[in-house]
C-alpha cells in the first residue's frame, strides 16, 4: 500500500499535464494533416532529403553545405530507411516522430520541475510554461528540424543529471549538442550538476558518455572525409556568418515569440534569482541554463519561434521555482493570519489558482497565433525599424541555378552542387570567402574569410 501511495503521489502531475499535452499534440497534428498535408516546409524538406541522400551515397557537408550539426541527418537517415524510399512515407514518420518527440519533451520539463521542486504545481505549470508558445505543438508536425530534438536530447540530459546517471547524462547531452549548437550549453550543465553531485567521478563519467557519442561521430565523418568541412560548416561558418541584428531588434523577436506569454519572463526570472540568491548550491544550473541560452537568443540566433525552444526550457524551470516558492509562502501567510483551514488545503488551493492563470497564457498563446494583429503588427513594425542598414549581398539565392528544396525532397533529386539549400547564411558566407554557387563539394577549408 505504501508503495501505491507512493506512485500515485509522483503522478498527481503526469495526470494533469498529460492529457492537456496530447490533446493539444493531437490536435496540431490532425490540423497539419487536414490543413497542409502534404505541404513540407524548406527546413524539414531539407532534413529529410539529406537523410534520403545519405542513403543513397550524399556526404553531409561534403555533398550537402550546412551550418547544422549530424544528429538530425542521422534521424532522417533512419527514418528514410523505415519508409522504404518512399518519400511521401519519410514525410508522414518524420511528422509523427517529431511530434511525439516535442510533446515528451513537453513532459520531460514537468519531470524535472518535479525532481527539483517535488511540487505537482510546479511540475504542471512548468509544463503548460512550455505550451505557452504554441508553435511547439503546432511545427512539430511538419517535419525534422534541428530544434525539437535539441531540446529533447537536451531535458532529458538534465532528468537523467538528476537521477544521477552521469554517463547516460553526459552521452545524450552530446546528441543534444550534436543536433543544434546552442544544445552545447546543457553538455556544460551536466557536467557541472554531476561534479555537484557526486564530485570529481560523476564529471568524469559525464565526460566520458559525451566523449564516447562525439568520438563516434567525430571517427565516421573523419573516415569518410567530411571531418574538416563538417567543422567549418558547423562551427566558423556558423560564428563568421550569421545575420546582422541589433538589441532592440532581439528583443522585439522574443515578444512576437512569446506574445501575451511574455508575462510570464519576468516570473521566470524571479525564479532564476531565487535559485541563483537562495538555493545556489544545489539550483545553479537552471540559473546558469536560462542566462546562457537568453544570451543566445539575444546575441547569436533568433530567426524564428524555434530558435527560442532551449531558452524556453529554463523559463519553465524558472516559473516552476517562482510556484514553489509563491504557494509555501501564500500557505504559511495565511496560517500566521488564523485561518481555520487545513495548511495542505491551503496549499492546494493556491496551487490551482497559479496553474490556472499559467493555462489562461497558453489559450493567449493560440489566440496570439492566429489573432491579435494590433499588438503583432505593432511589435512588427517596431523590429523593422531596428533592424540594422546593411550592405547589400554581392549574390543571392535566386542567383543560383537549382530547384526550390521541395521540388529537390519530392523528385528525390541528387543535386549537381552542394550548395542547394542557399540558406542566407549560406550565400553570406559564399560572399565572405569567394566561394562559388556550382562548386561540386565542399570539402575544404576557404582560402579566404571575410569578417567585415
Amino acid at each position: 500500500m505504501a508503495v501505491r501511495s507512493r506512485v500515485v503521489s509522483r503522478s498527481r502531475w503526469v495526470a494533469v499535464l498529460g492529457p492537456v499535452v496530447a490533446v493539444l499534440f493531437v490536435a496540431g497534428f490532425v490540423r497539419y494533416m487536414l490543413v497542409d498535408w502534404p505541404t513540407i516546409a524548406t527546413d524539414p524538406a531539407f532534413f529529410q532529403h539529406t537523410g534520403w541522400y545519405v542513403l543513397n551515397g550524399g556526404v553531409p557537408y561534403l555533398d550537402v553545405w550546412d551550418v547544422n550539426p549530424p544528429v538530425p541527418f542521422g534521424i532522417a537517415a533512419v527514418l528514410s530507411l523505415l519508409s522504404g524510399g518512399d518519400m511521401l512515407v519519410l514525410h508522414g514518420l518524420s511528422s509523427a516522430f517529431t511530434t511525439f518527440v516535442a510533446a515528451m519533451s513537453v513532459l520531460l520539463v514537468g519531470w524535472v520541475a518535479y525532481l527539483v521542486t517535488g511540487e505537482d504545481a510546479a511540475a504542471v505549470a512548468a509544463g503548460l510554461t512550455m505550451l505557452v508558445v504554441p508553435e511547439l505543438f503546432l511545427l512539430s508536425p511538419e517535419g525534422v528540424r534541428a530544434q525539437f530534438y535539441a531540446l529533447f536530447f537536451g531535458v532529458l540530459a538534465l532528468a537523467l543529471a538528476l537521477r544521477d546517471r552521469p554517463f547516460l547524462a553526459g552521452a545524450i547531452a552530446a546528441l543534444s549538442a550534436g543536433s543544434w549548437q546552442s544544445g552545447g550549453v546543457f553538455a556544460l550543465l551536466v557536467v557541472g550538476m554531476a561534479y555537484q553531485r557526486n564530485r570529481r567521478t560523476g564529471a568524469l563519467w559525464t565526460i566520458a558518455g559525451g566523449g564516447v557519442v562525439t568520438g563516434v561521430v567525430v571517427l565516421v565523418f573523419a573516415a569518410v572525409g567530411a571531418l574538416v568541412p563538417m567543422f567549418v560548416e558547423t562551427v566558423v561558418a556558423t560564428l563568421s556568418a550569421g545575420s546582422s541584428y541589433t538589441l532592440a531588434e532581439r528583443v522585439y523577436s522574443i515578444l512576437l515569440v512569446f506574445g501575451y506569454g511574455s508575462l510570464l519572463l519576468p516570473v521566470a526570472l524571479y525564479g532564476w534569482a531565487h535559485a541563483a540568491v537562495r538555493d545556489r548550491w544545489e539550483r545553479w544550473w537552471i540559473t546558469a541554463g536560462g542566462v546562457l541560452l537568453a544570451l543566445q537568443v539575444l546575441f547569436v540566433d533568433l530567426d524564428g519561434s524555434t530558435d527560442a525552444l532551449l531558452w524556453l526550457a529554463f523559463v519553465a524551470l524558472g516559473v516552476a521555482v517562482t510556484v514553489e516558492h509563491v504557494t509555501t509562502w501564500w500557505s504559511a501567510t495565511l496560517e500566521r493570519r488564523g485561518d481555520n483551514a487545513t495548511r495542505a488545503t491551503r496549499r492546494r488551493w493556491t496551487a490551482v489558482a497559479v496553474v490556472a492563470v499559467v493555462a489562461a497564457l497558453v489559450l493567449s498563446g493560440l489566440v496570439w497565433h492566429f489573432g491579435s494583429p494590433a499588438p503583432q503588427s505593432t511589435l512588427y513594425a517596431m523590429q523593422q525599424d531596428a533592424e540594422p542598414e546593411a550592405d547589400p549581398l554581392p549574390i543571392t539565392p535566386d542567383d543560383a541555378d537549382v530547384p526550390s528544396m521541395q521540388t529537390i525532397y519530392w523528385d528525390q533529386m541528387k543535386p549537381e552542387t552542394c550548395h542547394y539549400r542557399l540558406s542566407w547564411n549560406e550565400v553570406r558566407w559564399i560572399s565572405m570567402t569567394d566561394d562559388r554557387l556550382d562548386r561540386r563539394a565542399c570539402d575544404g577549408w576557404p582560402s579566404r574569410t571575410d569578417h567585415g
